[in-house]
């Protein structure tokens, strides 16, 4: 049974409680006895829940039973709390609340009764249980799959879609004119099941290597130690078997390896490296300085050990799904069939992702059900969840998904994991939506050197670390904008959440949980019934609604306990709801969309908002009780505010020493005096988006919105802050001259700075900035030579993206920029620039989107990055032969990056998407896919991965 949902809310109630008492003294002097009691109960449970997942042997139906007991008792908590904060402040009287502190304090007597009586049932049965010494169903076939791992895949096997990564590799492997000959790590890395132990077996079998590599050495990392990884590879090289088992000092073992490998030109295997030992001991075996080029190819699923091994000379390669057709030829050749069965294409696509694992395990589950009716299979394709745990043809399937969700570091970035059920298949999930809800529904807790928010987004950097979730649109500072699970890890989890009823789908159950807690509604109209009145919503925390909904559903005064509330994908959600939405007094994150055009006044009532999202309604003006909440932290829409009159300086007063906005992004101003004379009384803003309209005769307001950039900019004094700011405006230079006319006297950091416009020269105060690590310049005309020569003056930059319609005289001199990273350029035409020898030493990502480049455009390629450029992006829309002169001058680089050309037709479309302004009612840039308005030109390559052409040279 899932226990990681259940621990995370353990973990959670004992500060909660502690917080809840501090703030209730009456309830602490009567019930602190009963409450410190539960607390440490709730501790010890969680220990020994943390004990029982890792033993290896597991007690059965007894600890299942005391489980599900633990469960009811940790939401009956959490209910309590919950409902009394809630009274509390409905009530908000001292006297008023004297009965529902009553009401409380028996809840929680009740509540130690039947905690003592969970801990009896323990004690009672621990002993019987613990004496069953059979082995899980799971831990038998871990260990079976654990063996298998440990041997190479049968050289028989015949793999589809690899000739074109393994002639990619096979380049990678070839000495080449200039190239340091010397030990080369290739890594390859990528979500388990995606065929890397396929294509290095396929790489280790192939002609060229077998030639001109001696020795070789095919080593499984699966379960072994450093120790016993490098043992092997001795032993494989003709070392005595008794002579590898005498060597108990691992430093002897190193010399010896490194002794039998010198002045050899080899070619070793370490397949499925799972833990970071690469820098402590196993580099150190290995020669670097042979005389030929060596070669050591490492598998992994973990991206941190593929660079981490890959660091030097060295390549690392991402591992890509199948496309559409190499799908569906792996698929019907396991499955013996001439055609997919009937309507049944789309979803298995959507589910087996181009995943070749996940395309065979399913083709032999549905071949082994016989001849089935087209109903049939759409059931065997709609409950693959439920089938991963019982059938034998996809237990290969279920023991990686297990394997990557047990090797996750703790409770709670599990629980983060299955939260990923919420959202259909095939969805593309925003970043910051994610760890906002996450911190919202409390999977997170701040810690005494992070944030909530920072956590989370730690948690989500290691999944993405860890291959479990996949980027779909990252942006040219390397940022992921967007991200999908796996389809068949998707499938995983979700039977997991639905099991334990951690999540519910409302129309795709068959029986619902007498409690609900997290509630997500799918439009499926071939599936769809009508919802039974009588359902209990009062226990539900979140709400994430997908196209329409029942009218009772929409019935907010049923929801009490609210935490999350998404409606941006609602289509039936209109202003006639926001009212009852606004008594829901425990909301913490709101996203609203639809038809919504206003924003009632009672919003006041939210205390406990963090984050309010209004991108996709109509909204476009703001009234001031939003900014006034008190816990607002983040804030999304296109809007302007709505008059503030005479009570200017009382909202400023009030901001000043109360607001926790940090996040406005962002506003519109023209001839109002709102926002630009409110900016600098917002103290703890970290990420500013403004639009600027040209209105004549506002020079008053220029003045307020330029004090109120200088004031946010002055106010970086950290450089470990990140603090962003992004301005758009349009035409109007002359206004945009005027704001941006200041200079900085003192230190001042801001870390991100994206300016669209029409851009003569660069602003001063740009060049003094400390810690600009990325600066975006977008014009739809011409960006000339001054403001490009300016940029050399910005000393630590990391990532530049330069968007214009002319590109004229760019000149990157030698000396100069040497921090930087990733150069992106998105252009309609360019004339020659001049990028000189030693300019870019530590560019790792070129991209240059311009359909109409005339050869190499007089760039040379081999100049970038020497040492670190791993890939090239280009437009796939440039005719054939400067494809070919680009393919080639990539070739011929040190490093032979990775070159891909971007088919697009989206590319002026995403373009749009992130440089244009919010329209007169704030919302015709509303967000299609998921994907957030601010989604950069170059980054449509993941978008467009499954069923679409993007060459690879």
């Amino acid at each position: 049974m899932e226990t990681a949902v259940l621990s995370t809310v353990l973990n959670m109630l004992g500060p909660k409680l502690y917080t809840f008492l501090q703030q209730n003294h009456e309830l602490r002097r009567n019930l602190e006895h009963d409450i410190h009691y539960i607390q440490n109960e709730l501790r010890m449970i969680a220990a020994l829940i943390d004990e029982h997942e890792h033993r290896p042997k597991h007690s059965g139906t007894v600890q299942g039973v005391w489980i599900q007991g633990v469960r009811e008792l940790a939401y009956a908590m959490e209910d309590c709390i919950d409902r009394f904060m809630h009274q509390m402040t409905k009530s908000g009287h001292r006297l008023a609340t004297m009965a529902v502190r009553t009401k409380f304090a028996t809840v929680i007597q009740k509540l130690r009764k039947k905690s003592e009586d969970l801990s009896k049932l323990r004690e009672n049965y621990t002993t019987v249980g613990s004496s069953n010494g059979n082995d899980t169903d799971e831990s038998t076939i871990s260990r079976t799959f654990l063996a298998y791992e440990r041997h190479a895949p049968a050289s028989d096997t015949v793999p589809v879609g690899m000739d074109d990564p393994q002639d990619e590799i096979l380049e990678m492997i070839r000495e080449t004119e200039g190239q340091r000959r010397q030990l080369k790590v290739i890594s390859l890395v990528g979500f388990d099941g995606l065929g890397k132990t396929l294509l290095a077996m396929k790489i280790y079998q192939s002609a060229v290597v077998c030639e001109e590599f001696h020795p070789r050495a095919w080593v499984s990392a699966a379960g072994k130690s450093a120790w016993d990884i490098l043992k092997e590879i001795l032993r494989q090289l003709g070392s005595q078997s008794q002579e590898v088992d005498d060597y108990s000092d691992i430093n002897k073992l190193i010399t010896s390896l490194k002794e039998c490998l010198q002045a050899k030109r080899f070619f070793i295997v370490i397949d499925g490296i799972q833990r970071e030992y690469w820098n402590s001991i196993i580099k150190d075996a290995f020669p670097v300085d042979t005389g030929s080029t060596s070669i050591l190819m490492v598998t992994t699923a973990i991206h941190s050990i593929a660079n981490a091994c890959s660091s030097g000379n060295g390549h690392v390669y991402v591992m890509s799904p199948l496309d559409k057709e190499h799908s569906r030829e792996l698929f019907l050749r396991e499955s013996s069939w001439d055609d997919y069965p009937y309507g049944s294409e789309r979803a298995l696509s959507t589910k087996c992702d181009g995943l070749p694992l996940a395309l065979v395990s399913t083709a032999q589950f549905l071949q082994s059900k016989g001849q089935q009716m087209p109903q049939e299979f759409a059931k065997l394709c709609d409950n693959l969840g439920m089938h991963l745990e019982r059938e034998d043809t996809l237990a290969r399937m279920k023991h990686v998904l297990v394997r990557n969700y047990t090797s996750l570091p703790g409770h709670a970035i599990k629980a983060c994991l299955l939260y990923f059920g919420i959202f259909p298949s095939g969805h593309l999930i925003r970043r910051e939506k994610l760890i906002m809800r996450w911190s919202a529904e409390g999977l997170v807790e701040a810690d005494p050197f992070r944030s909530r928010l920072d956590v989370a987004m730690d948690y989500f950097k290691e999944l993405i670390n860890r291959s479990i979730i996949q980027p779909v649109a990252v942006s040219s500072n390397t940022e992921v904008k967007t991200c999908q699970t796996h389809g068949m890890m998707l499938e995983f989890i979700l039977h997991k959440s639905l099991c334990d009823n951690y999540i519910t789908l409302l129309y795709d159950q068959a029986r619902l949980p007498d409690q609900i807690r997290c509630l997500s509604v799918q439009h499926n109209q071939a599936r769809r019934g009508k919802m039974n009145s009588d359902i209990d919503l009062s226990h539900v925390r979140s709400l994430t609604i997908f196209g329409e909904a029942d009218d009772s559903v929409l019935e907010f005064s049923s929801y009490e306990l609210l935490r999350v509330l998404d409606l941006e994908e609602c289509n039936n959600l209109k202003d006639k709801h926001l009212r009852k939405i606004c008594n829901l007094l425990m909301l913490r994150y709101l996203s609203l969309g639809g038809a919504v055009t206003t924003l009632p006044k009672e919003i006041t009532k939210l205390k406990l908002l963090e984050t309010l999202d209004i991108r996709r309604t109509k909204i476009n003006i703001l009234p001031i009780q939003v900014i006034k909440l008190p816990h607002l932290t983040h804030l999304f829409g296109f809007f302007k505010l709505e008059d503030v009159g005479q009570n200017m300086s009382k909202l400023q007063n009030y901001l000043s020493k109360k607001s926790k906005l940090e996040t406005l992004e962002g506003f519109f101003t023209d001839n109002d005096q709102g926002f630009p004379q409110l900016l600098d009384s917002m103290i703890n803003l970290a990420k500013v988006k403004i639009w600027w309209e040209n209105i004549s005769n506002a020079s008053s307001n220029t003045t307020h919105l330029s004090n109120g950039i200088q004031v946010f900019i002055q106010r970086g004094t950290d450089m470990n802050d990140v603090r962003s700011l992004s301005l758009n405006f349009e035409e109007c230079i002359q206004d945009q001259e005027n704001i941006l006319n200041f200079s900085l006297e003192d230190s001042c950091y801001l870390s991100s700075l994206k300016l669209k416009g029409k851009i003569n020269r660069l602003p001063a105060f740009v060049t003094s900035l400390k810690g600009l690590t990325e600066l975006s310049l977008s014009c739809s005309d011409l960006l000339n030579g001054d403001v490009l020569a300016a940029l050399s003056n910005v000393h630590c930059l990391h990532h530049l993206k330069l968007t214009t319609g002319n590109l004229h005289k760019l000149v990157i001199r030698h000396g100069l920029l040497k921090s930087l990273r990733r150069l992106s350029i998105v252009v309609k035409s360019m004339t020659q620039p001049e990028i000189q020898q030693g300019a870019l030493p530590n560019l790792e990502s070129f991209r240059l989107l311009c359909k109409d480049l005339n050869g190499l455009c007089g760039i040379s390629i081999h100049y970038f990055g020497p040492e670190c450029l791993k890939e090239v992006t280009l437009d796939e829309r440039m005719d054939h032969e400067t494809k070919e002169m680009w393919k080639q001058a990539v070739k011929n680089h040190p490093r032979r990056p990775k070159v891909s050309f971007v088919k697009t037709g989206e590319v002026d479309q995403m373009q749009n998407m992130e440089v244009a302004r919010p329209a007169e009612n704030g919302a015709t840039l509303a967000l299609a896919a998921g994907i957030p308005r601010s989604v950069p030109a170059v980054d449509i390559q993941r978008q467009i991965n499954n069923g679409s052409e993007v060459y690879v040279a």
